[in-house]
């Protein structure tokens, strides 16, 4: 090939130079004849530079408008160039449908994906973004050519940006919903251009520190009856047998009884977690019933904080169910009440199927209530209103975790109302597909 392309350079030269003295040799005989050989050389020599000109001037309107296969007629060297220009265009076009190809698969691969997709060239100007990028930034489609920084205004992603790529991610607060925490990658994309992906890690943060709170909460919460119990037998150990005071036994039991209360919790609620239930395993439940048996499981509690029980509703309710999951549900709901609303209050207990086929169960207190900061996070585990007491009534601040978790094993929902003072009322909602009228599939205790 190189031998080739050597003789059509040599042809070409060799072309340009038979042209030339052609030239020359027609202006000297048109000089001669004309006693003018000056002027014929200047005008001949003047009319060859406008055909090299011309020449040159074809070759680049072929070369910039490169739309149309046409050949060069003028010379051998203009032809291999043409020639030369199409061969490494082809071979370009080829190379550019298959990059196309692969950039337009990226693309739908990219809006397909929950995060968020944006590329940027090294100077962090947006030159595309998936749909998912749109709908975290609001971004639209004139935001195309703006600077990233200019689009996302965080100070950790400012300098995660300006950091020449030397940090590979960052979290940050989105700016849109402050309650939400993202997570951006960097990755080189191309020639000088960049990926800049984002996930939405707010759970994924959520859990990590539910989890570090859970093991710090539980801890504390086993480590100060154990720090009780240690301390009365190493009392009793130096105390005449016979001088044991009976406050110190009653401790002792009462706070084995309290770890072993939290114990049994947190190995329910940590089954509740691990396993689902098959609604293959629901059966009626009698929601009337369930009531009576609740009444009759809390009567010394309730009559040792001369509390007074209403049940606003004497029908036939059925739902579908786990009945010693609902059991507990209610079981743990009326035990708060008791616990910690108050002496001598009244708490109500009512049961109704709304116009949408919803079952609704509520339990309601007129006691202290509970303060508006707090009703969110009643149902985070080990959390407590009042630590101290309930701790002396025995809780273990994981009763309405669990509930919390039963209800959503049956699609259901836990909705607390409460006001400082007024009370609070706490209400299940079990969804349609849970309400029966099948009353003759009822047996047993339900």
């Amino acid at each position: 090939m190189s031998n080739q392309n050597n003789k059509i350079n040599n042809y070409s030269i060799a072309t340009d130079l038979i042209n030339f003295f052609l030239f020359i040799s027609a202006s000297l005989i048109i000089g001669f004849l004309t006693d003018k050989i000056l002027y014929s050389l200047v005008f001949f020599l003047f009319i060859f530079i406008l055909y090299l000109l011309y020449s040159q001037h074809i070759l680049e309107r072929w070369v910039f408008n490169h739309k149309y296969k046409k050949s060069i007629k003028y010379n051998s060297k203009y032809q291999y160039l043409a020639s030369k220009i199409d061969m490494e265009y082809e071979k370009f076009l080829i190379v550019k449908k298959k990059f196309n190809a692969l950039e337009k698969r990226f693309k739908e691969l990219s809006a397909s994906m929950p995060d968020a997709v944006i590329v940027i060239d090294n100077n962090f100007i947006t030159e595309w973004f998936n749909k998912s990028a749109t709908n975290m930034f609001s971004l639209k489609d004139n935001d195309i050519g703006r600077p990233i920084l200019h689009l996302i205004r965080n100070p950790n992603f400012t300098k995660f940006i300006n950091s020449n790529k030397r940090i590979s991610f960052v979290k940050f607060i989105s700016p849109l919903k402050y309650d939400i925490t993202l997570q951006s990658f960097i990755v080189p994309y191309g020639e000088d251009k960049y990926l800049l992906t984002f996930r939405d890690v707010s759970e994924a943060d959520h859990l990590d520190k539910m989890r570090r709170d859970f093991i710090a909460n539980v801890s504390h919460e086993l480590k100060t009856p154990l720090t009780v119990i240690f301390g009365y037998l190493e009392s009793i150990n130096t105390l005449d047998k016979k001088n044991i005071d009976d406050n110190i036994i009653f401790q002792m039991l009462k706070q084995a009884k309290r770890m072993d209360v939290m114990i049994s919790d947190l190995l329910k609620l940590t089954q509740l977690q691990a396993t689902s239930i098959p609604e293959k395993n629901f059966s009626p439940i009698n929601l009337k019933n369930l009531i009576n048996e609740l009444l009759l499981a809390t009567k010394s509690d309730v009559e040792k904080n001369n509390n007074k029980i209403s049940v606003l509703n004497d029908s036939d309710v059925y739902i579908r169910g786990s009945y010693e999951e609902i059991y507990s549900v209610f079981l743990n709901l009326l035990s708060n009440a008791i616990m910690y609303s108050g002496n001598g209050v009244l708490i109500e207990i009512n049961y109704m199927v709304n116009d949408k086929k919803e079952t609704i169960l509520s339990v309601q207190d007129y006691g202290v209530g509970i303060p508006k900061d707090s009703v969110g996070r009643l149902t985070e585990r080990f959390y407590r209103v009042d630590k101290g007491r309930s701790r002396e009534q025995g809780g273990t601040g994981l009763g309405l975790s669990i509930v919390k978790h039963i209800m959503n094993r049956h699609d259901g929902k836990l909705i607390i109302n409460s006001s400082i003072g007024e009370g609070s009322k706490f209400s299940c909602i079990f969804p349609k597909s849970l309400f029966t009228l099948n009353l003759s599939e009822s047996s047993g205790n339900v």
